[in-house]
């Protein structure tokens, strides 16, 4: 049975919640559940892309590509815009209530095969934002992942609103790897 992995992570730009899961299931199944905008409803919300803007789309040229995108939840619709996407790698999403949100997929030689680890993040301009916005939002995003994971037929652990309030509001602080930082801590 599988479960999420929290955490915060603090970096050069910000502190971001991390949310991992282990999905057992490849890249591509994964990928394409994710980025089906029917099938997710079943774990989210359906969702409409419109026409890219920015830079790549001959508009401003100084600005960076971006495609809005509108989740229709059940009373409104929540809007965004994709900052960033490689298929079967990333998604990096922008939206009006939450701010920046990231969904990267890794593949991973797993026991069953070919497995992929699922990388939620949502950024927050320091770690005392960070804390308040994991106590928050923290538990949604948590069981929408379960919700996603079990859309895939995998077997992802219960866990109630209480747990995951109190897992979420009192996560570790940890700081991001640098690439310029010595392997050894020194």
């Amino acid at each position: 049975m599988s479960g999420t992995s929290p955490r915060l992570v603090t970096w050069e730009n910000g502190t971001d919640l991390v949310i991992e899961v282990l999905l057992e299931r490849d890249v591509e199944t994964v990928w394409n559940a994710l980025t089906d905008a029917e099938s997710a409803r079943a774990w989210f919300a359906p969702f409409r892309l419109g026409e890219e803007t920015g830079a790549d789309a001959g508009d401003d040229a100084d600005a960076p590509a971006s495609r809005p995108i509108t989740f229709a939840l059940e009373d409104i619709d929540l809007n965004g815009s994709v900052l960033s996407c490689e298929d079967f790698d990333h998604v990096l999403l922008e939206l009006d209530d939450f701010g920046v949100l990231g969904i990267r997929v890794l593949p991973i030689e797993g026991e069953t095969g070919q497995e992929t680890l699922l990388v939620f993040t949502h950024t927050a301009p320091d770690a005392e934002t960070a804390r308040g916005q994991a106590a928050e939002v923290g538990p949604m995003w948590d069981t929408h992942l379960r919700l996603f994971a079990r859309t895939l037929g995998m077997d992802i652990a219960e866990v109630t609103e209480p747990e995951l309030v109190a897992i979420y509001s009192d996560l570790d602080l940890e700081a991001a790897e640098s690439a310029d930082a010595p392997e050894d801590g020194s």
